[in-house]
């Protein structure tokens, strides 16, 4: 990589670029780029609602929603104009690709490849930049990308087979990336259906012997399967977080608000195999088992199982939506603010169980699933990761590509 002589030091720390890689050129937006604006078209929600169809209405970061006329037909490159996404710009794509019959809102600018420059690699240069020193402020939270400030940007321009390369090899990656969200939502739905066969007894599962299980569900009071665990006064113990998605965490790895010098003496000791749910949002299904222990703040309540009842299945069952909505009838306040389940009301709620041997296969069954979907998702980390490294390399010339298998030096 080679400086660029012909710009000021100035121009390359707003582009936020320390080099010109040989071959490359500095330019701006608006040079680099044709800005196809006068092809917007706002339309109100009260007009699409009377135009359904299936052309999709772009606004400045995402598709909000389809209707029966289009403005644009063919292949563009957007970034917003207005809104607070452009300070997500590390984790929230700033850029959008759009093909062919669409409309696009004037929340949105509309980029047209040229010979200098293709809309993929703008697409792709902006996707997760930092413009924010181009941004004009338009009150609390809100700022806006006008079009004279964008012809400003700048922007660092490969000759366009090098262009095209790059985008070819990050689109295989985002293609991967696509794929792999694709097989955790199908496995969410799978697990979805899953639990709500094996919670219902719709279907039954075989036993050790290769039998199907067929002994009659029992119905039983909470009360009499789980008993509440009130101990507090353990301040020696680490202090943990119950999580919706997560389950049982250190409170240190949620990234939450340190109160260690805060007065904990009020605070609920948790054990492995308890049950830990938000008294005031039960009825949102807000539990976890804990695999560890610990102390947790006094807004949760802490339940036992008793040997009739598997913890891990009794954890699987307080996600079943039936019972969420069991949870939420029997929930006390005057509004939802308040609304709260504490045990003794959580005790006289009656459901149906099966035998602790089937509770434990259902548990064995659903906890796969549980894991290929964790498999999936630690995938799809690596993904976004490795594609996030490639991405600096790559957009900044710093790693360069093979064109007609010669390397770009």
């Amino acid at each position: 990589m080679v400086h660029d002589g012909s710009h000021s030091q100035l121009e390359l720390m707003q582009a936020r670029v320390k080099f010109v890689p040989s071959g490359w050129a500095f330019n701006y937006v608006g040079k680099a780029f044709a800005i196809k604006n006068n092809l917007r078209k706002p339309i109100s929600e009260s007009e699409r609602e009377k135009n359904p169809g299936a052309y999709p209405y772009y606004g400045p970061t995402k598709v909000q929603g389809y209707i029966g006329t289009f403005e644009q037909d063919g292949s563009y490159a957007l970034i917003g104009e207005d809104g607070d996404h452009f300070l997500k710009y590390k984790s929230q794509p700033m850029t959008q690709l759009v093909d062919g019959k669409c409309t696009v809102n004037n929340h949105a600018h509309i980029i047209e490849g040229t010979n200098k420059a293709s809309r993929e690699w703008f697409y792709y240069y902006f996707m997760h930049r930092d413009i924010f020193s181009f941004l004009s402020r338009q009150g609390a939270g809100r700022y806006k990308l006008n079009k004279a400030s964008l012809e400003k940007v700048p922007v660092l321009v490969p000759p366009l087979p090098e262009q095209n390369k790059i985008a070819q090899i990050l689109f295989t990656w985002d293609k991967a990336i696509t794929t792999t969200k694709q097989l955790i939502a199908n496995s969410q739905q799978q697990k979805k259906a899953l639990m709500q066969q094996l919670l219902t007894g719709n279907k039954r599962l075989l036993d050790k012997n290769g039998v199907r299980f067929s002994g009659e569900w029992k119905t039983y009071k909470f009360g009499s399967l789980f008993n509440e665990r009130v101990e507090t006064g353990r301040d020696d113990l680490p202090l943990l977080s119950i999580t919706a998605d997560d389950g049982v965490v250190n409170q240190e790895d949620t990234g939450r608000k340190n109160t260690s010098n805060e007065d904990k003496s009020k605070y609920r000791r948790i054990c492995v195999n308890d049950i830990g749910y938000n008294t005031m949002r039960m009825w949102q299904g807000r539990s976890s088992l804990s695999d560890k222990e610990g102390i947790v703040s006094p807004a949760y309540t802490i339940i036992t199982p008793t040997g009739k009842v598997c913890p891990a299945y009794a954890a699987y069952l307080f996600k079943l939506p039936a019972l969420i909505h069991v949870f939420y009838r029997h929930s006390q306040g005057l509004v939802s603010d308040t609304w709260n389940l504490k045990f003794n009301h959580f005790k006289k709620i009656s459901w149906q169980l099966s035998s602790i041997d089937e509770q434990q296969k259902i548990a064995v069954v659903l906890s796969t699933a549980d894991q290929e979907i964790s498999a999936l998702q630690q995938k799809l980390d690596a993904l976004k990761q490795e594609k996030k490294a490639l991405m600096q390399q790559l957009l900044t010339g710093k790693r360069r590509v093979k064109i007609d298998d010669k390397e770009v030096t």
